[in-house]
């Protein structure tokens, strides 16, 4: 046995660990960072959808309005009805393929 290898090899292992937090912290402030740019950015184009629509309206152009509208309120809430109805739920454990939630 060498002296002091179980003090180096506790040394490394606390690195280690120091290390990995470290890029799990970065990790989680890049997500969090898309996440907020994400919102940021929709709300700016829902925004100019909107503005967008009024505008038409104001200017004696209702049919192009109504798709203004349309799109504008389908890139709001087409994700979350898509998430909430569209796509399939994971199943949970011992949940039989066929049983409705």
């Amino acid at each position: 046995m060498l002296r002091g290898a179980a003090d180096r090899i506790l040394r490394m292992a606390e690195k280690q660990v120091a290390h990995r937090q470290d890029l799990e912290s970065r990790a989680l402030k890049g997500d969090l960072m898309k996440a907020m740019m994400a919102t940021v950015l929709a709300y700016i184009t829902f925004g100019g959808s909107m503005f967008g629509a009024v505008y038409l309206l104001l200017h004696g152009k209702p049919i192009q309005s109504l798709a203004a509208l349309i799109v504008a309120l389908g890139s709001a809430f087409g994700p979350k009805i898509y998430a909430d109805f569209i796509q399939p739920k994971a199943q949970e454990p011992g949940q039989s393929p066929l049983a409705l939630s």
